[in-house]
């Protein structure tokens, strides 16, 4: 996972943006607005990217016990 900034009209915006390999490519998702420059706190971020990896981990641990 990465942060993006995006400048649209002259503003500062922040993603929290994930890469996924779909069919031999690269996609990639945004997993959450973080808002303008200054607008959000890490704590944030992090609090985020810990969810998404137990998400991950879970729906990894149900694809194994179906096999």
């Amino acid at each position: 996972m990465f942060l993006r900034k995006k400048i649209i009209k002259g503003h500062e915006y922040w993603y929290l943006v994930e890469n996924k390999w779909v069919d031999g490519r690269s996609k990639q998702k945004v997993v959450k607005y973080l808002g303008s420059r200054g607008s959000f706190d890490m704590s944030e971020v992090v609090k985020a990217i810990e969810r998404s990896k137990a998400a991950k981990k879970n729906s990894g641990d149900k694809t194994k016990a179906n096999s």
